[in-house]
């Protein structure tokens, strides 16, 4: 499914202007954030609904842009509106990669203060670069510290690593 997902998002990508780009990845990111689109997952899937409602929605939640609304009647006459939910975030993700701007993931317990955000953004920028985006994500399992993720580098500053560390020396 990944690779449909990529053909769409590239075919897409492919057919915007680079303002397009940065719409359409606001535009499918505030989609993919409403909780309420989740629901359509099944409205899409669905096989007893019919090709036309299924337009209807995706219509609708393009919002009258020309470029979105040709992308959905492309994916409706293929059959594939099914894979609209999916192709929301996977977009997102793909242009940020063909656009060399892939976001930061930073890994904490709980939302930052302002202090953290700052030495963050400061590291980030010095290391990474002035326009390298940064994506917070909490997780609550964690017991503290901070885990940078970009590309296909990791930064542990856990807790959690710190104990694993420990645990292994003691064990060993």
């Amino acid at each position: 499914m990944n690779r449909l997902l990529e053909v769409y998002s590239r075919g897409l990508y492919d057919s915007l202007s680079n303002e397009g780009v940065v719409a359409v990845v606001e535009h499918f990111q505030n989609i993919s954030n409403d909780g309420s689109v989740h629901g359509l997952t099944g409205l899409f899937k669905n096989k007893t609904v019919q090709k036309e409602e299924k337009l209807e929605a995706a219509m609708e939640l393009v919002g009258g842009d020309p470029d979105l609304e040709a992308f959905m009647q492309t994916l409706a006459n293929n059959g594939r509106l099914d894979l609209l939910p999916a192709i929301f975030g996977f977009f997102v993700d793909y242009a940020s990669r063909r656009q060399n701007n892939v976001p930061v993931k930073v890994t904490v317990n709980e939302e930052p203060n302002e202090e953290i955000r700052n030495r963050v953004s400061s590291f980030v920028s010095e290391n990474m670069g002035h326009n390298t985006p940064i994506k917070y994500e909490i997780n609550k399992t964690m017991l503290g510290g901070v885990v940078l993720k970009y590309k296909d580098n990791e930064i542990d500053l856990s807790v959690d690593n710190k104990l694993n560390g420990l645990n292994s020396v003691l064990t060993n």
